[in-house]
């Protein structure tokens, strides 16, 4: 009994697996279904997405078919004309300095004329007060002389002659 318990034992094993392998064959198949249903409509759906990209990418291409030789020579231009500014810069900056230098010269120029201009005038203007003032001091020295004379001569004509003692006290004594 032994060997036909073993041999019962070992057909259910082999009924179990047999059944595991037959439902792991419908799972299997079933996943295939729906791999397949799956490729399937993600390769519709990837032939409407290649129908909708596929003119965007060709207009796209088109456009930059058309447009890179223009851009291309845009690019060209604006380097040209970046490198014409830097040039026209360097040369305003160049006449800038030079005006600045020569303006400064100027400037150096009408500060020194004015300066010798003024010194002249201080110079001549010392010489017409030393010119005029030396004389002047000297008539007013002779005419003050003048007065002080007919000053002395008018009032010796008006007082008689007196022979008067003049002590140190009297206040007219001048010496």
């Amino acid at each position: 009994m032994s060997d036909a318990n073993s041999h019962t034992v070992l057909l259910v094993i082999a009924a179990v697996v047999a059944l595991a392998l037959l439902l792991q064959a419908v799972v299997l198949l079933a996943i295939f279904i729906g791999m397949r249903k799956a490729i399937s409509s993600a390769r519709s759906e990837l032939e409407d997405l290649r129908d909708i990209v596929l003119p965007l990418i060709q207009d796209a291409r088109e456009f930059f078919t058309r447009v890179a030789p223009k851009i291309e020579q845009t690019s060209v231009d604006f380097a040209a004309l970046t490198h014409t500014l830097r040039a026209q810069t360097k040369d305003l900056q160049s006449a800038a300095a030079e005006l600045i230098t020569r303006l400064r010269r100027q400037a150096d120029r009408l500060d020194s004329m004015a300066t010798s201009v003024m010194d002249a005038a201080d110079r001549a203007g010392d010489f017409m007060s030393h010119a005029v003032n030396k004389p002047v001091r000297q008539v007013s020295g002779i005419l003050a002389s003048v007065k002080a004379i007919v000053e002395t001569l008018r009032t010796a004509e008006s007082v008689p002659h007196r022979h008067e003692s003049h002590n140190s006290t009297d206040p007219e004594m001048f010496v």
